[in-house]
């Protein structure tokens, strides 16, 4: 944890991810402070990054039926020139939600969202195939989700 949290920076956190939408004077009521402070605080954490962005997040489910994978990826060269190649290119597609270097017989593992299986093997095979690094490739496959947390524990 950084040391340069205090206590009152970490309620902060804490509440916002719970729900982003809270006003300067909600966080200052739930946390006992005056507003004033509050809003420094809260600018303070936007300004050095600890905050990145305020988002809402939407119920896959009542949006759209979609598939999730997560194809694990070993790579045939591990220079940086390779990794950084690979890396530009997964991460520009829409499909990828997360992207992960990762230890063990893979070298990356990616967060899928796609409509079918049908869509997942044309990814595959028209945008994971053809680079020319990836040596194999291995696909799990979400059959249901028994929790989903994007918030950190503080």
């Amino acid at each position: 944890m950084n040391s340069h949290l205090d206590p009152t920076d970490l309620g902060i956190l804490n509440l916002l991810q719970e729900n982003g939408r809270l006003t300067n004077k909600e966080l200052a009521h739930q946390l006992n402070r005056t507003i004033s402070p509050i809003f420094d605080r809260r600018k303070r954490l936007e300004e050095l990054g600890y905050i990145k962005r305020y988002i809402a997040v939407l119920d896959r489910e009542k949006i759209t039926t979609s598939l999730t994978a997560f194809p694990q990826i070993a790579l045939i060269c591990h220079g940086e020139d390779a990794l950084a190649s690979f890396l530009k290119t997964v991460v520009s597609y829409s499909e990828v939600l997360e992207c992960y270097h990762i230890t063990g017989k893979y070298d990356f593992m990616l967060k899928i969202i796609i409509p079918d299986m049908h869509a997942y093997n044309a990814f595959l095979r028209q945008k994971i195939a053809p680079l020319e690094n990836v040596g194999n490739v291995h696909s799990s496959l979400v059959i249901s989700q028994a929790k989903a947390e994007i918030g950190l524990p503080l």
